[in-house]
C-alpha cells in the first residue's frame, strides 16, 4: 500500500509538471499571437494615416485649382504669385504623402517618365488584396493624379500671368482649364477608388 501511495504521489508529481509546462508553453504562445496581431494593428492603423494623408492633400490641391479657375471665370482673380504661393504649398504636400505610401508598396506616378517605368508592373503591391470591387490602380494609366494636376496648375499659372499682364482670357481658354482641372478630379477619383479598398482590406 505504502509502495502504491508513493507511485501515485509521484504520478501527480509528474502529471503536475506536465501539466504546468503545457499551460506555460500555450500561454507564451498566446501572448506571442497577441503580441503579433497587437503589431499588426498598429501597422495598419499608420498605413491608414498615410493613406488619408494623401487623400486629403490632393483634395487639398484640387481646391486650390478650382478657386484659381471660379476667380478667372467670375473676373476676379487672384494674383498670379499669390496663386503660386499657395499652390506650391498645395503640391508639396502631395509629393510628401505620395512618398510615404510607397513604404506600404504603393507606386503613385508623378511624371510622364514614371508612368513609362511601371509599365508592366503588377497593377498593385502583391500585398494587397485583390479588391472586391477590381477597380484599377491609379500607378498605372496615363495620365495620372499628380501628373493632371501639374498640368493643370501649369495651365492655370499661366493664364493668371497673361491676366495680370492685361491680356483678356477667351471662352476657348476658359473651357481649356476647366477640362484640365475636370481631368485632375476624375484621376483622384480612380484613386479614391483605391485608397477605399486598400482601407476596407486593412479592417478585414
Amino acid at each position: 500500500m505504502a509502495d502504491s501511495a508513493e507511485l501515485f504521489a509521484l504520478i501527480g508529481v509528474v502529471g503536475g509538471a506536465v501539466l504546468g509546462a503545457g499551460a506555460t508553453l500555450f500561454s507564451s504562445a498566446l501572448q506571442t499571437r497577441t503580441a503579433e496581431r497587437v503589431r499588426r494593428r498598429s501597422r495598419a492603423e499608420e498605413e491608414v494615416r498615410r493613406l488619408i494623408a494623401l487623400r486629403k492633400s490632393t483634395r487639398e490641391a484640387l481646391r486650390c485649382l478650382s478657386e484659381a479657375v471660379e476667380g478667372l471665370e467670375s473676373g476676379r482673380p487672384a494674383s498670379m504669385d499669390a496663386f503660386v504661393a499657395g499652390w506650391q504649398v498645395a503640391r508639396n504636400a502631395v509629393t510628401d504623402a505620395a512618398d510615404m505610401t510607397t513604404i506600404d508598396g504603393f507606386r503613385l506616378a508623378q511624371s510622364r517618365a514614371s508612368v513609362e517605368a511601371m509599365r508592366g508592373l503588377p497593377q498593385r503591391p502583391r500585398r494587397w488584396r485583390r479588391s472586391r470591387r477590381s477597380r484599377p490602380s491609379p500607378s498605372q494609366g496615363s495620365p495620372g493624379i499628380v501628373i493632371s494636376l501639374d498640368a493643370a496648375g501649369f495651365a492655370v499659372g499661366e493664364a493668371l500671368r497673361a491676366r495680370d499682364l492685361g491680356t483678356a482670357l477667351g471662352p476657348e481658354d476658359m473651357r481649356r482649364l476647366r477640362e484640365l482641372v475636370t481631368r485632375a478630379e476624375e484621376g483622384r477619383s480612380a484613386l479614391l477608388a483605391t485608397l477605399l479598398d486598400r482601407m476596407e482590406d486593412l479592417q478585414d
